[in-house]
């Protein structure tokens, strides 16, 4: 008898089970994505600093700017994989603080680059570091939450993707007008070490039964609500790692959350940018705007987890918010006045997490907690390098058209392919 089931069958059946899962597990993941969030995309806030452009000697260059960015991406996709691996061998808690170390430790690295061709590298190994995230996150969610749990267990760390961005605007753009580009690098790294990396350390465990909190009956209900004992869910085809190789629905869902990442890269790192030259908002007024329009997706977020669960279907969900993404983008695209246009974008971005946040609650329910960690190393491979393509092409798409337009007009296309891929899963019920 396994150890999981031994302390199961112990279990009095009056004794309520224990939340560790909520007050530990849920907690650490959305501060993990947070700082995370913070490192990937303060860059959209500082090369918007004229300080920061004279220095690295990139004014006017968009498309190095983009490379920034895309270059961090491409290193996240490339190294995922050998994350996924490490995950499956060593466990996702120690996976994880040696991710966070390294992601540290470049972030002190951006802080004294010396040129422009130091500054890349070092978001590379940025890149390379945080490539353990989906990986982690994903088998930390499979092990703890009951498959119908696992909507808000996503949502509680997908909100951490958006929460990141939304203090960026604040808070990196009053570091750098407080203390300059470079000290803000330094506080990122400082902050890695002091809140995630304890937490990961002192509060997580790889499953439940290790963790000295959980009593029997909440290790009893994580085992009993695996995908694998859920005979009514969706998904039932694909349960195991050496099933997702050959099986169409997880690749249709991998292609559709990459397409989503060329929206979403290109769109925010470039947010700021667009505020202030094409409509005009002052440096400081671009970064505040940001957490405003990032503000309104996380609220998004928390609903459509909540909702998820209940209502056990996603993949129309998700089909129905990028297509409206793409039409609210287009729209603020062609807007007449600056405050139309914010508006606008708050919706695409608030669709655009339906479709996403869906997507992402889809994974548990055609992949099982065997191997996630191998499984989603290789959807954060693709995901990233595709990824990866969309700042630097925006950056280019700018620097030949002089506008946005064409450019936004690539991202709504992007998310329009992401909805395509929901028409046949849509059908099969997911």
């Amino acid at each position: 008898m396994s150890v999981t089931m031994a302390r199961a069958a112990s279990a009095p059946q009056s004794v309520a089970a224990t939340n560790i899962r909520w007050t530990h597990v849920a907690p650490t993941l959305l501060v993990v994505w947070i700082v995370s969030m913070f490192d990937k995309s303060n860059m959209a806030i500082v090369m918007n600093d004229q300080n920061f452009l004279n220095e690295i000697g990139v004014a006017g260059q968009q498309g190095k700017l983009g490379w920034l960015s895309s270059a961090l991406f491409l290193a996240y996709g490339a190294c995922a994989p050998l994350w996924g691996w490490v995950v499956d061998r060593v466990g996702p808690r120690r996976t994880c603080a040696l991710s966070l170390v390294v992601w540290a430790l470049s972030c002190f690295w951006s802080g004294v680059a010396a040129d422009y061709d130091q500054l890349l590298w070092s978001r590379v190994v940025l890149g390379a570091g945080e490539g353990a995230l989906y990986p982690v996150t994903l088998a930390l969610v499979a092990n703890w939450f009951a498959l119908k749990e696992r909507g808000r267990a996503t949502s509680f760390w997908w909100i951490g993707t958006m929460i990141g961005p939304m203090l960026v605007g604040l808070v990196i753009t009053g570091l750098i007008v407080a203390v300059g580009w470079r000290w803000q690098f330094h506080a990122m790294g400082v902050l890695a070490l002091i809140l995630p990396l304890p937490m990961i350390l002192f509060l997580v465990t790889d499953r439940p039964q290790e963790h000295r909190g959980a009593n029997a009956a909440e290790v009893d209900l994580v085992a009993k609500g695996a995908l694998e004992h859920n005979e009514d869910a969706p998904g039932q085809a694909l349960k195991t790692v050496d099933s997702v190789w050959t099986n169409y629905r997880f690749w249709l869902a991998t292609t559709a959350i990459s397409s989503n990442a060329l929206f979403f890269w290109g769109w925010s790192i470039w947010l700021p940018t667009y505020l202030r030259t094409e409509r005009h908002f002052s440096f400081s007024t671009s970064g505040y705007l940001t957490f405003v329009i990032f503000g309104f997706a996380v609220a998004t977020i928390l609903v459509v987890g909540y909702l998820s669960d209940k209502i056990f279907r996603r993949a129309p969900f998700a089909g129905m918010g990028w297509i409206l993404a793409a039409i609210f983008l287009m729209g603020a695209a062609f807007a007449p006045s600056a405050a139309t246009s914010v508006v606008l974008m708050i919706c695409a971005l608030c669709a655009q997490q339906v479709g996403i946040s869906c997507a992402e609650m889809l994974m548990h329910s055609i992949v099982g907690a065997k191997g996630m960690g191998t499984t989603q190393g290789v959807r954060a491979f693709v995901t990233q390098i595709v990824g990866a393509i969309s700042p630097a092409m925006i950056g280019y798409i700018l620097q030949a058209t002089g506008g946005f337009t064409g450019a936004f007009a690539v991202l709504a296309l992007a998310v329009v392919i992401s909805a395509s891929c929901m028409i046949t899963l849509a059908r099969e019920g997911f």
